[in-house]
């Protein structure tokens, strides 16, 4: 079952065999019957090793900064924090994950274009390393909730602040996942970044750490972020005074991956080379002086960790033709091929002899039409109901985006290693659907 071409998408310890598929040296048909399905199932020995790439390729003069937005949980916050990793965060929940997990706050980098005050007072109050100015105003909104709070004993009070820029570097991506360009909402152009950089300088309870940027996600044309390199640096260096003794340059991620067999797969080498080539390009050791590179991969890093297990409930011949598998799961767990049109890779997990008679239709059980996983995937004949599926490059975006469509709960997320399954989030239950709903305080009638 593991070809070549499949190979990039997959977990670095599946094996495929007589017993079925196995990650981790577990099988995937004991975790469906241990934990139900569906299941997000991740290879923890794959995200150790994707941490350590990162760090080998770009080298230590680099912080590598991982975007919690791909997908964010106790046990890779402790994952992280092991390997030496910062955290980007976008919202108050995310910060409370890291912070209850005992995260340093040194090493929390937290965004949004549309930041509340009280997720600056949030930010404020744990204490963040880096908060990333996504308009000129917030410059103020910033000052005046810093300069409103007692500075902590021995400390010196405000927060340290970044300048998002949007510059526009023609990022071949979904438009939906492009964040820079005219139409993009994020960050400024580089008069308004100006600006805020001017009111920065001034503000009180702020110090002006460096100039972020980040053109989108699921980019493979790593000139791209060559470019996105430069545009820091010709950016930042005519401003350099009004930094402090060491500027920040976070260049963000958005480093694709394959989806699907065939696609492309870049490297993280020639993607550390790429970033640092357009640093060495605009002349950054001599225009900007001593400076600290950051990177926020986020899908990069732990999307190829992750599969998510499906049992098939119906197979049958639609009127035009058409054969389709159905499976218990699909737009809730998984929002992506109805958000974006992204299509994956269907394997079967048991063994079978009976080779595919041609392309069939993967759907979810959802009530829409657009809930599709693969339009033309390649099952066995004989696959149907009760058997189990497994769907690739699902380690990222997918429990991040689940949601509770159709009232169904969101699948557990079930780490494997070492022949060992634990689970690390839990299946949310009916209890856990009702709990928020102020009509539903009692029991059904009839219910013991």
């Amino acid at each position: 079952m593991r070809s070549e071409a499949l190979a990039p998408l997959l977990p670095r310890t599946w094996t495929d065999g007589g017993d079925g598929v196995a990650i981790g040296g577990v099988p995937l048909s004991r975790i469906a019957g241990r934990f139900g399905t569906p299941v997000y199932v991740v290879d923890e020995a794959h995200l150790e090793h994707r941490l350590a790439e990162f760090r080998t390729a770009f080298g230590p003069a680099v912080t590598p900064v991982f975007a919690g937005k791909a997908g964010l949980y106790g046990a890779l916050v402790r994952l992280l924090d092991r390997a030496g990793w910062w955290i980007d965060v976008v919202s108050a929940g995310e910060l409370e994950i890291a912070a209850w997990c005992g995260f340093d706050p040194s090493r929390l980098l937290m965004h949004g274009n549309a930041k509340p005050p009280s997720e600056i007072d949030a930010a404020l109050e744990r204490g963040v390393a880096r908060l990333v100015i996504d308009h000129p105003g917030e410059i103020d909104l910033v000052s005046a909730r810093a300069t409103s709070r007692p500075a902590p004993a021995g400390g010196t009070g405000g927060i340290d602040v970044l300048v998002r820029l949007n510059a526009d570097v023609a990022a071949v991506t979904h438009e939906k996942v492009k964040t820079t360009g005219a139409r993009a909402q994020f960050g400024m152009d580089a008069v308004a970044a100006r600006d805020a950089v001017d009111r920065a300088v001034e503000a009180a309870g702020v110090r002006l750490a460096g100039v972020h940027i980040h053109i989108g996600s699921q980019i493979s044309d790593l000139d791209a972020f060559r470019r996105a390199a430069r545009a820091v640096v010709e950016f930042a260096a005519p401003l350099r005074d009004g930094f402090g003794p060491v500027i920040d340059l976070d260049l963000g991620g958005g480093l694709a991956v394959p989806y699907v067999a065939g696609d492309p797969a870049p490297s993280v080498g020639d993607f550390a080379s790429a970033v640092l080539g357009g640093l060495e390009e605009a002349r950054a050791d001599e225009r900007l002086g001593a400076h600290r590179v950051l990177i926020e991969p986020g899908r990069s890093v732990v999307a190829s960790a992750g599969v998510t297990v499906y049992r098939v409930v119906a197979r049958k011949r639609l009127p035009d033709g058409h054969e389709v598998i159905a499976v218990d799961g699909g737009l809730s767990d998984n929002p992506r091929p109805s958000l974006y049109g992204q299509r994956y890779e269907v394997l079967p997990v048991g063994w079978s002899a009976a080779p595919a008679d041609g392309p069939v239709r993967v759907v979810g059980r959802h009530c829409e039409t657009g809930d599709l996983i693969s339009p033309e995937a390649r099952l066995p004949a004989d696959l149907g109901p009760g058997d189990l599926v497994a769907v690739p490059v699902t380690g990222a975006y997918a429990y991040s985006m689940s949601s509770r469509y159709n009232g169904l709960g969101r699948p557990p997320v079930v780490w494997v290693a070492g022949g060992d399954a634990r689970p690390v989030v839990r299946r949310e239950t009916i209890e856990d659907l009702t709990g928020c709903d102020l009509e539903l305080t009692a029991p059904p009638a009839g219910a013991d």
